[in-house]
């Protein structure tokens, strides 16, 4: 290849490979990359790549109550880039997910911490728990895509980082 041509193609390559998919990760990757009833939530607008993501699901019966969920991940964050978290559920159903970007690792939730939910609802400093039907998504005998936009208290506010 000419180094002519190879100037023209260089700007597209860097720009597949920024818009390639998320490496899967997780514990549950298996239950995603096979098919199972799963839920493949990509989580964006990461504040920093520091921490851990925790990914939660929730039926309607336990919904953010304590000890209610039916399983949790959680993974490192490695940058601020969209990440993949498969996260598998019993059977077909409702589900909702709950994501907790824990900034320093900590495993507690502090006030930098960012959050946010399937559905992706708006979040306030009075409203941090939405109501399951905002958040609820149909999961049926395959992986369901959920996007989850992070959000974090800024003054008293809470938005994305770039929001």
């Amino acid at each position: 290849m000419s180094n002519t041509r190879l100037l023209l193609v260089a700007p597209l390559l860097a720009a597949m490979a920024t818009a390639a998919p998320a490496r899967i990760v997780g514990s549950d990757a298996q239950a995603c990359l096979t098919g199972k009833p799963s839920m493949l939530v990509r989580v964006s607008g990461l504040k920093k790549p520091s921490g851990t993501v925790k990914v939660a699901v929730y039926a309607a019966q336990g919904y953010l109550a304590k000890g209610g969920k039916l399983r949790k991940i959680v993974v490192p964050v490695r940058s601020s880039g969209p990440m993949d978290v498969c996260i598998a559920v019993p059977k077909a159903g409702q589900y909702a997910v709950a994501v907790h970007h824990d900034l320093n690792g900590n495993g507690d939730k502090d006030p930098n911490d960012g959050g946010g939910y399937s559905g992706n609802p708006s979040l306030s400093i009075t409203n941090l728990k939405p109501p399951f039907g905002k958040t609820a998504v149909r999961v049926g005998t395959a992986p369901r895509r959920v996007t989850v936009l992070l959000q974090y208290r800024e003054g008293l506010s809470i938005r994305p980082v770039n929001g």
